[in-house]
């Protein structure tokens, strides 16, 4: 009998060992969690900052380039039919270039664009609105140049600007894709992976496996009377830095915000822009329709008829001075877009950065091991 018992005993798993593989588990199960958690959250930033940085703020400043650039093509092309420069250079040099710089910021755009299906079919509306838009001035052009000043060059002339500037025209157009497109970005930035709950998302997981390495060491430190088990420490130091990595997630999440209120500012340049270009265009258009359907006669055909506005219907003017501005302005707008750009770059790259620093610190497991190894096996055989 007494035989039996020490046999029973001596085959009895040990508390302290069981004690210590239960440890063991959840401190690798937690391990798992914790980097799992942080590559989702740096995976899913950096997934998010660069579609914003390659299409989402790309195509909201490549279309407000385009209303920009329509518009001062518009107001150069109907500024030479009425300072009748348009028999020598047609709708001018400034009217071509503006031209080719919309459409190809239009097809940047196109590319660009991340609002859905409907966005992409109004890209497409646009584009063949455009087309209209340059046939119309191309007649105008065709019949300035048969005849001279005529009512039918300026007619088509109107049509044209019409075209771009009534309710559903190219403009109305335009405002509609940049509404949509900047929903769109101000989503993906408040939202997914950059939505501010996310964050608890890898907290959580490190706060527990931190409580969990302290616990073990507290443990080791009563059970066998040893001050520091080097093995957690280790991986205590490699959970800190890989918090920190993963931290760099939020720092993205600031840059961001940052590219976002610079590409408010672009765009608030470019309404600038574009609504001193506008008034240019109007004073021209309806000091080219008096020549030919003056106000005084009853003629009630002039910009009010698609434009709104105090200057709509006023005499012809010289261009304003603000044109001779123009160069700095734009200088002022390639500036900010390119602080948009430099802002989206480095949230991408601090989320490249952070995977760097989650790859040194994945180590973790294998310290915990290394750490509770040797106090497992010592109770490999004891029965206390």
């Amino acid at each position: 009998m007494t035989a039996e018992l020490a046999t029973s005993s001596a085959v009895r798993p040990s508390t302290t060992r069981r004690t210590l593989l239960r440890l063991l588990g959840c401190l690798l199960g937690a391990t798992v969690l914790v980097l799992t958690s942080s590559l989702a959250v740096v995976w899913g930033t950096h997934r998010t900052a660069e579609t914003v940085r390659t299409r989402s703020l790309p195509a909201v400043m490549e279309l407000a380039a385009v209303r920009t650039a329509l518009v001062r093509a518009d107001t150069a092309a109907i500024t030479s039919f009425q300072t009748r420069q348009a028999g020598l250079v047609g709708p001018g040099e400034e009217y071509q270039n503006q031209i080719a710089a919309a459409s190809q910021s239009l097809a940047q755009a196109a590319e660009d664009i991340g609002s859905g299906d409907t966005s992409s079919r109004q890209i497409q509306v646009v584009e063949g609105l455009l087309v209209t838009y340059i046939g119309l001035m191309g007649r105008a052009d065709a019949h300035y140049r048969q005849s001279g000043p005529s009512g039918l060059a300026t007619a088509y002339a109107w049509y044209a600007s019409r075209l771009l500037h009534s309710d559903g025209g190219i403009l109305a157009q335009l405002d509609t894709l940049l509404a949509a497109e900047n929903e769109t970005l101000e989503a993906r930035l408040s939202s997914g992976w950059l939505a501010p709950g996310t964050t608890l998302v890898w907290v959580l997981p490190a706060l527990l496996l931190l409580y969990l390495l302290v616990r073990a060491q507290l443990f080791l430190r009563r059970r066998f009377r040893r001050a520091v088990n080097w093995g957690l420490v280790a991986a205590t130091v490699l959970l800190v830095a890989l918090a920190v990595g993963t931290s760099f997630a939020l720092v993205s999440k600031e840059q961001l915000a940052d590219a976002h209120a610079e590409l408010s500012e672009v765009r608030r340049l470019s309404a600038e822009q574009s609504a001193g270009a506008d008034h240019e265009g109007i004073t021209a258009l309806d000091g080219l329709l008096a020549g030919f359907c003056s106000r005084a006669d009853g003629c009630e055909v002039s910009s009010d008829v698609f434009r709104g506005g105090s200057e709509a219907g006023s005499p012809a003017a010289p261009l304003s001075p603000a044109a001779s501005a123009r160069p700095m302005a734009d200088r002022d707008v390639l500036r900010r877009a390119a602080e948009v750009d430099d802002q989206a770059a480095l949230a991408t790259g601090a989320t490249s950065g952070a995977f760097v620093v989650l790859l040194l610190a994945s180590p973790i497991a294998l310290f915990v091991w290394w750490g509770l190894r040797p106090r497992i096996e010592e109770y490999r055989y004891r029965s206390r």
